[in-house]
């Protein structure tokens, strides 16, 4: 039974990339989204360590999820246009998983509320692995950038 539960988290998250894909481009021109583009969970560039970032960026590495968003990566030294370039695609990759991460968190709580403890927990830890972390990660190297930019 448990593992159907994390069969179908594994699916229902990875299947809201296309939920937070299709709103991210539907709100992507309103006036606000400039404003979720410089918005950060974590200040604290050691808070990324502690919540074992480094070993989601290897994993992600090293792994078929490399060849998923091909534009944000760099071939050769990006001028800083490039470079701009790159974060706001970083921006709209982040902003995506945030609503999917949104959307499968609200599906989280009725699961719970339904009384589905174990798939709700499933579902959660999933949503963390597939959603969360990789809108973190682009905050991490969208701060990178902008350093590199500011200099």
């Amino acid at each position: 039974m448990i593992s159907i539960y994390i069969f179908n988290s594994i699916a229902f998250t990875l299947g809201s990339w296309t939920i937070g894909l299709i709103l991210n481009n539907a709100i992507k021109n309103m006036a606000f989204y400039s404003k979720l583009s410089h918005f950060n969970f974590i200040k604290n560039e050691a808070t990324y360590h502690t919540i074992g970032m480094t070993a989601f960026k290897w994993a992600l590495k090293n792994s078929f999820f490399k060849y998923f968003n091909q534009k944000i990566k760099f071939e050769t030294r990006p001028s800083s246009t490039e470079l701009q370039a790159i974060r706001n695609e970083m921006t709209h990759s982040e902003i995506g998983h945030l609503i999917a991460f949104l959307f499968i968190f609200i599906i989280v709580i009725i699961k719970l509320v339904n009384g589905a403890l174990m798939y709700a927990a499933m579902l959660f830890i999933c949503n963390i692995v597939f959603n969360l972390y990789p809108s973190l990660l682009q905050q991490q190297n969208k701060k990178r950038i902008d350093r590199i930019l500011k200099q």
